[in-house]
């Protein structure tokens, strides 16, 4: 109501219910290795070896892959049929362990390059008749504090948007600041490295060799990192581990906070990865379709590095196609790489277990309250921005909770 001055004061209020979960280890993709879907006759009969690297490209239905030996594969979805087709068996330079794309509607795409320690960019005509290495970057050069460790290098790479990385407000581990590309390209590139399992981040020039910028390595919540995934429909970042009998997947959405002097992602599910059949467990790569919109096709992949002196069955068994999996994030927060949640206030994930956030249009020093099942309150702050906010609810107990966000104005 107006008060004598003529001022009408607001109170707008937003209530929220949400869980915390415990963190057990599920198994992913959700079904085991045997009933999935074998595709690796379908490159080669004889068998493959050395597939290290699994890229999606949900554009255009092509599944890319990468052979630590030099090859670059790619299948074709056709969702009509359910079925794939090798569109190309081309021979690339080095050792790509890992690839991925940045713009999905350009004929090109990079790779990571564990022998040579370099993140490469290659173009190629549509129909893959010619492969080109067009640009690279050195990630032992300056700026990068990158040292050479040998075969446990770097294995795994994808490609972030600025708009994603604006939106969870990505921290650079050099700066402490607010970091979105500056070099060209659009977002940055996360390199999963095997030696200690951090992730390392990158602005590249596209145009121009070996410039770019060095933004941090980030520690994830195991060794080992070999290969990435991110996906643009909800915003959340896949790691995974290649860790012997107890290969890992983690994700994040790209939050961190600090362990040390270093920091870490926060990760919000750890799964364990469905083991293949046979003596070889050696999981290198992965790539999922988006999770959105849930009424959409969806799919993962797992490949296996098979050594050419394992077994015919073995090297004949190296990719596996799985129909379903479980996918996390929520569809309700992404209409589009923009995160168009201005207007209305979102909180995700739901359920969660260490960081809640709280993303909408709000005023800096508006409050936050959080009550448990008996009304009492147990977290209570003053937001500091006007967009997004986090909650640390990770010394939480299981249960359900709900959520006050009172935002305050004068007209």
């Amino acid at each position: 109501m107006k008060t004598s001055s003529g001022i009408l004061k607001l109170s707008a209020f937003f209530i929220f219910l949400f869980s915390i979960q415990n963190i057990n280890a599920q198994i992913w993709p959700a079904s085991s290795w045997s009933t999935a879907t074998n595709l690796t006759t379908i490159m080669d009969a004889g068998g493959v070896t050395d597939l290290s690297g699994l890229h999606f490209n949900p554009t255009n239905n092509r599944l890319y892959a990468v052979q630590g030996d030099g090859r670059l594969r790619v299948l074709q979805w056709n969702t009509t049929t359910n079925t794939f087709a090798q569109i190309a068996n081309e021979a690339i330079d080095g050792g790509p362990e890992g690839i991925t794309q940045a713009n999905l509607y350009a004929n090109e795409f990079y790779t990571i390059d564990e022998n040579n320690y370099e993140i490469r960019r290659y173009t190629h005509t549509p129909n893959f008749s010619t492969v080109t290495e067009f640009k690279h970057w050195n990630l032992l050069n300056a700026p990068s504090p990158m040292q050479d460790t040998g075969n446990i290098g770097p294995e795994g790479i994808t490609f972030i948007p600025d708009s994603f990385l604006s939106s969870i407000g990505f921290v650079s581990q050099q700066t402490g600041q607010l970091y979105t590309s500056v070099k060209g390209l659009g977002g940055l590139f996360f390199v999963a490295h095997q030696d200690e399992g951090n992730v390392w981040v990158f602005d590249v020039n596209p145009n121009t060799n070996n410039d770019f910028a060095y933004v941090g390595k980030y520690q994830t919540n195991h060794e080992e990192s070999c290969d990435l995934a991110f996906d643009r429909s909800t915003g959340l970042l896949y790691i995974l581990h290649n860790i012997a009998g107890n290969n890992r997947l983690e994700v994040t959405n790209l939050s961190t906070t600090f362990n040390g002097a270093a920091r870490k992602f926060v990760y919000s599910k750890d799964y364990l990865i469905t083991n293949p059949t046979g003596n070889n467990d050696n999981i290198e790569g992965f790539a999922l379709t988006p999770k959105c919109p849930e009424t959409g096709i969806t799919s993962a992949w797992l490949c296996r590095d098979v050594e050419n002196n394992e077994s015919q069955s073995t090297q004949e068994d190296a990719l596996r196609w799985f129909p379903t999996f479980i996918a996390d994030g929520s569809c309700e927060i992404l209409a589009n790489d923009d995160f168009n949640t201005t207007r209305n206030l979102v909180l995700y994930p739901n359920p969660v277990s260490s960081q809640l956030r709280i993303v909408g249009e709000f005023q800096s020093n508006s409050t936050i309250q959080v009550f448990n099942n008996i009304g009492q309150i147990i977290l209570d702050k003053k937001t500091l921005n006007s967009f997004t906010e986090w909650l640390d609810v990770s010394q939480l107990n299981t249960g359900i909770y709900l959520v006050k966000v009172q935002k305050h104005g004068h007209e």
